[in-house]
């Protein structure tokens, strides 16, 4: 058996061999009825990359590698183990998925196709396929996420001292809520930070902030399906956050980092936290109802983008839409909200592998943002990346919003984009930013 093979077979056991009960579920029990073709982003850019089709190929793999009817008949029972010249489909096809979970919301049999795509990305890791970007993100952060991305986050922290007036409460033990920005919104959305701050301050909060990074944005391991970096890099968190002894971790970053430590950071820790994990919305919610949070408010016409991960992942949808519409009268919904939420496109690490963001990755962290043999395929994933936009840009359209709010980076970033793409011209604000400029 030639080496390649051997390695590519390692890889997909590695992966498969670690599956649990309810990914055993995922695998076995899809009817292929394709209900949740229909909401997928990248189902709009090519039918190959719908949930159904990307999850097959984790499907042909298992049966081959996991199942005695597999091993032994092979194409007639629809198993397969990809060789050397497959591996760039593979690849492909893993990194059309923004883990989004819109659908697992809409299967009649609960099954998440995120999740076994991820399992593919596990595979393509194995074999040293992982794009270069977000590899060598996951480096940075297993190294302490410095050089250029600790420098980013310094000088955000510093213009947010400056328009305070005061310096920031950097590693105070016992505070009632620890800060925790990350190196990625200070690339892509300082104003977010630095309005964070201000709330905090505003507020009167017993508060704190880490003096030096507690991540690049953990876990970047779970991007890539590497589960063993992910969990090294909540156990640092965990570690360094548990010796501050916050009551409350706050996070601004409503993507991927929240979900993470909200859900699966004990898991990985193995032990419960001793503090809870907040996102800014859900806090400024809070203080809005015990009477500390005074807004001024309006008249724009502003609608809400709920983050996949806070909103479908985790439940938050009441508390941003509450501080909204005690700022402004103009508040109103887009079509699809809520848990029926259209993804922008770029979540999952997607937004990375286009050309604009790896720019971004290079110059505001320090991480080389390709390898050779990449181009192709870079440059139709971000292709592939604006395509998947114009579908939410035309739900923004609909609403006759002037401005849209949202709470991840990756999404502030890629609403962006999609407006200088597709129209139409809207302001994109994160919470923080939006209530800042509102307090009363």
């Amino acid at each position: 058996m030639a080496a390649e093979t051997v390695e590519i077979k390692r890889a997909a056991g590695a992966a498969l061999r670690r599956i649990s009960s309810a990914e055993l579920h995922f695998l076995e029990n899809c009817v292929g009825c394709a209900l949740c073709e229909s909401v997928c982003p990248y189902t709009e850019v090519d039918p190959g990359y719908g949930p159904v089709s990307k999850a097959e190929l984790l499907r042909r793999i298992y049966r081959k590698e996991m199942t005695i009817s597999g091993m032994i008949l092979g194409p007639l029972v629809h198993a397969w183990m990809p060789g050397a010249g497959d591996l760039g489909l593979v690849r492909e096809v893993a990194y059309r998925c923004t883990n989004c979970w819109h659908c697992y919301t809409v299967c009649a049999f609960g099954i998440n196709s995120g999740t076994l795509v991820n399992m593919l990305r596990t595979v393509v890791d194995g074999v040293g396929m992982t794009p270069a970007v977000l590899a060598e993100m996951r480096k940075l952060e297993l190294e302490g996420a410095g050089g250029k991305a600790s420098a980013t986050l310094a000088e955000v922290l510093n213009r947010a001292a400056k328009e305070i007036g005061k310096d920031l409460p950097f590693d105070k033990k016992g505070a009632n809520v620890l800060y925790v920005p990350w190196p990625v919104e200070a690339a892509l959305d300082p104003d977010s930070v630095v309005a964070t701050i201000k709330i905090l301050d505003a507020l009167g909060e017993d508060w704190s902030i880490p003096k030096d990074p507690l991540g690049l944005r953990v876990p970047v391991g779970s991007l890539v399906g590497d589960v063993k970096a992910a969990e090294e890099a909540m156990k640092s968190f965990n570690d360094r956050v548990s010796d501050l002894s916050p009551k409350i971790v706050l996070l601004s970053d409503g993507g991927y980092p929240y979900s993470s430590l909200r859900f699966e950071l004990a898991e990985a820790v193995g032990s419960t936290p001793s503090y809870r994990v907040v996102h800014v919305s859900e806090y400024l919610a809070e203080k809005l109802r015990e009477g500390k949070l005074k807004l001024r408010s309006g008249s724009e016409r502003v609608t809400w983008h709920d983050p996949c991960k806070l909103g479908r992942s985790a439940g938050v949808f009441d508390e941003p839409r509450e501080v909204l519409k005690a700022a402004t009268s103009g508040f109103r919904e887009l079509p699809h909200n809520r848990k029926d939420s259209y993804c922008v496109g770029g979540g999952g690490g997607m937004g990375w592998l286009s050309d604009e963001l790896r720019k971004v990755a290079e110059e505001k962290l320090g991480v080389k943002s390709s390898s050779d043999g990449e181009s192709e395929f870079l440059s139709k994933a971000d292709s592939d990346l604006k395509k998947a936009m114009k579908r939410k840009m035309e739900d923004v359209k609909k609403s006759e919003a002037e401005i849209i709010v949202t709470a991840c980076p990756m999404c502030v970033k890629t609403l962006v984009m999609g407006s200088q793409i597709h129209g139409p011209e809207i302001k994109v604000e994160h919470i923080s930013t939006f209530v800042a400029e509102r307090l009363g």
